[in-house]
């Protein structure tokens, strides 16, 4: 007869591999890598088309309700965009309110990554490093594509070599 921790330690482990497997065979069945338990990469969602190549450079303008300036939103969206033009790269200008504020702040998004905030006075130290962020973005796309390419063209065959890739 089994003892009663040996029933407990059963029943934990079953509780804790059971949902993993579950999703590694739903990963087997649909190929959607946001199943696969533990495997959610930047690379199986560019694999799987889930990933988005739209322009990486987000410059959100933060505009206090306080602050005083006659600086339109149109002048910062045209600075912000000839300024990332003459570095070759492209950025959209997205502006929000913030109540009681009396500073004009921008903040540089790039993937996951955010530059900033800066003030209006001093907007042109993130530009550079935004621009470095976005080329790094892309060549590490770049990389991920030649990536998949060499894996389709390799014969997959062996038995692990499906479940691992």
């Amino acid at each position: 007869m089994l003892k009663k921790d040996t029933i407990v330690i059963l029943l934990i482990t079953v509780f804790i591999v059971t949902p993993a497997i579950l999703a590694l065979g739903a990963y087997f069945v649909t190929k959607n890598p946001s199943l696969r338990p533990l495997g959610i990469t930047v690379e199986r969602l560019s694999e799987a088309g889930q990933l988005e190549n739209k322009g990486l450079i987000i410059a959100v303008i933060d505009i206090g309700t306080e602050a005083e300036g006659t600086t339109s939103k149109q002048s910062y969206k045209q600075a912000i965009e000839t300024t990332f033009d003459r570095l070759e790269t492209e950025a959209s200008v997205k502006f929000r309110s913030v109540p009681g504020s009396s500073q004009t702040t921008i903040t540089y998004i790039v993937g996951e990554s955010r530059i900033g905030p800066f003030p209006v006075e001093r907007a042109a130290e993130g530009v550079l490093a935004a621009a470095q962020a976005e080329r790094m973005i892309v060549a590490q796309r770049r990389s991920v594509a030649k990536e998949q390419e060499r894996r389709a063209s390799m014969t997959k065959s062996a038995f692990w070599q499906k479940i691992f890739d």
